[in-house]
């Protein structure tokens, strides 16, 4: 139990779970398990796994596991192998009950199109039907990053449409029938919080590492090696840069002006129906410029760091394509005042040493950006940073300028 505890430590560092998401799976899982009649080493294997079982994460980016959207193709395959290696490290401990094929199994799904290796049926461990049932429904209604928690009755709706393609059809029909009872036994019980893990401290010593800092010209944005498209997306990106980078070479300009010249030019470059700056301001972002439809409500959003679309690419330095706009805190979706925008494409803007801003483009298409568009607000964003840079100089006095 102490490996178990210590285990679960490790994973909630990298994956933020919840310690009442946790319990609440735990006690869901324990009483399916009384009901379909498993064997004593096997509901103790389903307790272990029903804590356990997303330890694979620990092999996964960060930036994939906490992203408030949809994976990529290439996103999903690194996300993928999260119960092989949840099972090999898990293998290790040599429990005295069968939690390693439970791990394994839990993204599994009835039908066979499942991962890893498409079971079906009963081919997969009931331990794992259960698992993969009980977590679904208990991730629907609960908050997440990148939606708002479902109405219990609504989550299991969703669930019980699955039985039979996601989800063992016994096993969701206890679900259906107890939920109610569970989710009241659940709340009555208090949280056990998992121990804090020091993960937010700053470290005061050590200046650099052994090898030194990196510059940014050892890491240009380009596109990876591979890529089906890597001509186009480079070409594209040439051609972007070479639009924008007079912005950063003339005489420093007002922020203001930089973010003003900007829409001008990304309109034939990126189209898009609505365009935001966000910068950084205490905790959080704010709106600094906004171009394009629903002005009125993008100019009055104030997003906290880490949370919604842009949030999260201003925490992890990483961009998202066709992301949900209606992530974003303090968005409406209200048809008859803003129109619906349905696609997102946001980019970190840097700047020398901390993040400069964010750029956001909407469109009311879904999954309206493709690859290239990403690869060009890519660039484009280093260019404005360097502007953004030169409008942060002090002006040279009249003598210096040779005036």
């Amino acid at each position: 139990m102490r490996t178990i505890e210590a285990l679960a430590l490790a994973i909630e560092a990298k994956d933020q779970t919840t310690g009442e998401h946790l319990q609440r799976v735990r006690l869901y899982s324990m009483a399916l398990a009384k009901d379909l009649g498993l064997s004593e080493d096997e509901t103790e294997a389903l307790r272990a796994a029903s804590v356990l079982h997303d330890i694979g994460k620990l092999a996964v980016p960060e930036h994939i596991i906490s992203k408030p959207g949809r994976l990529t193709p290439d996103e999903f395959e690194k996300m993928k192998i999260h119960p092989i290696v949840g099972a090999e490290i898990l293998e290790r401990v040599h429990f005295p009950y069968p939690v390693v094929p439970i791990v394994r199994a839990h993204h599994e799904k009835w039908d066979g199109s499942g991962y890893p290796f498409g079971l079906a049926g009963e081919a997969i461990p009931l331990g794992a039907r259960i698992l993969s049932a009980v977590d679904c429904f208990d991730a629907l209604a609960s908050d997440r990053q990148y939606r708002k928690a479902l109405p219990l009755p609504e989550a299991m709706a969703k669930v019980v449409a699955d039985a039979g393609k996601s989800f063992d059809p016994r096993v969701v029909e206890i679900l259906d029938r107890r939920y109610i009872e569970l989710e009241k036994l659940a709340t009555a019980q208090p949280v056990e919080a998992l121990a804090k893990l020091s993960t937010d401290i700053k470290v005061q010593r050590g200046s650099a590492p052994d090898a030194g800092f990196a510059t940014a010209s050892e890491a240009p944005v380009k596109p990876r090696p591979g890529d089906e498209n890597c001509q186009e997306l480079v070409s594209a990106a040439g051609r972007a840069s070479r639009e924008i980078s007079d912005i950063s070479r003339v005489a420093p300009l007002s922020r203001e002006d930089i973010f003003s010249l900007l829409a001008v030019r990304l309109r034939r470059l990126l189209p898009h129906d609505a365009m935001v700056v966000y910068c950084p301001k205490e905790d959080g972002l704010i709106p600094e410029f906004a171009s394009g439809e629903n002005v009125a409500l993008f100019s009055t959003l104030k997003i906290p760091l880490g949370e919604g679309l842009t949030g999260w690419v201003a925490q992890n330095h990483k961009s998202i394509l066709n992301g949900n706009p209606s992530v974003e805190p303090g968005y409406l979706n209200d048809p008859p005042r803003y129109r619906t925008l349905r696609s997102a494409l946001a980019v970190p803007i840097e700047g020398a040493s901390r993040l400069a801003a964010v750029l956001a483009l909407y469109r009311a298409e879904q999954d309206a950006f493709t690859a290239e568009d990403l690869g060009t607000a890519e660039v484009i964003s280093m260019e404005i940073g360097r502007a953004i840079e030169n409008a942060a100089k002090p002006k040279a006095s009249g003598a210096q300028a040779g005036v």
